[in-house]
């Protein structure tokens, strides 16, 4: 007998690898058959386990409250706030009783004597009893504005005093009055249409102009005319107030212009 016939025959990897997959499928299957054993044994089991359980208990939470505060704290302020307005309406009454003050003592009349005879203001003027003769009669507005100023009778006039105390004198326009063009621009909104004047104060510098022209007045009250003529100022040219036959530089003048409403003119300047 030779050695290659004494040499058994190697399997081939085809038939190794059936052999294999054999055992692992049986071992698979059997693992598969003890699992689905115990799933059926817990099955049946389960319902026991359950019904086991004891039962549900239901729990309850409850507020102790304190002796005599039984009643709800809404009812409780609500019967407070109602003895509070009972007691209040109670006490009104009293405070609302007006309180009497006894009247004033009557003055003493002392006893006229029996010489004294009345008189009437007329007749007490007529009688002329000190003998200094009738009362002179009131100046005229003209005798006041010379008066007041000083000086001669062709002096321009006092119409009042400045906002720092000076006297005021009245405007007069150098050459010719602010045309409409002038004080148009200036005027306000809130005076459109509606008739009015607007009066200021300025000081008269050199060339006949002015400057530091604060507001005095206006006419109707909050239409802003005061403000217009203010603004549109430094166009006028005035002279300078006369005293004593001399134009007096730095003095104050009163300057008012007066609106129309007519064609929406600005209006006419008047001296002050």
């Amino acid at each position: 007998m030779s050695v290659a016939d004494s040499i058994e025959p190697r399997p081939s990897a085809s038939a190794r690898l059936r052999a294999s997959f054999g055992q692992r499928g049986v071992a698979f299957a059997l693992a598969l058959i003890v699992e689905l054993g115990l799933a059926l044994l817990l099955w049946f089991m389960a319902p026991a386990i359950l019904d086991k359980r004891p039962p549900p208990t239901t729990t309850t939470f409850g507020i102790d409250t304190v002796p005599g505060e039984t009643e709800e704290p809404a009812r409780t302020e609500q019967k407070k706030a109602a003895a509070k307005s009972a007691a209040r309406e109670k006490a009104q009454p009293e405070l609302s009783k007006p309180v009497e003050t006894p009247p004033p003592p009557e003055p003493e009349q002392t006893p006229l004597p029996s010489t004294f005879v009345r008189m009437t203001r007329r007749e007490y003027a007529a009688a002329d009893i000190k003998g200094k003769g009738s009362v002179p009669a009131a100046p005229t507005a003209g005798e006041t504005a010379t008066a007041a100023s000083g000086s001669r009778p062709g002096d321009t006039a006092v119409v009042g005093k400045a906002p720092n105390g000076e006297p005021l004198y009245a405007a007069e326009w150098y050459r010719r009055e602010p045309t409409n063009a002038e004080l148009r621009p200036y005027i306000s909104s809130r005076a459109l249409n509606r008739p009015g004047w607007g009066y200021i104060a300025c000081r008269v510098i050199s060339n006949h102009q002015v400057e530091d022209c604060q507001e005095l007045g206006e006419a109707p009250r909050g239409s802003g005319y005061a403000g217009s003529v203010r603004q549109a100022a430094f166009q006028f040219r005035v002279r300078a107030p006369r005293v004593g036959g001399k134009e007096m530089i730095g003095t104050w003048v009163g300057i008012r212009i007066t609106y129309t409403v007519a064609g929406r003119n600005a209006g006419g300047a008047d001296n002050e």
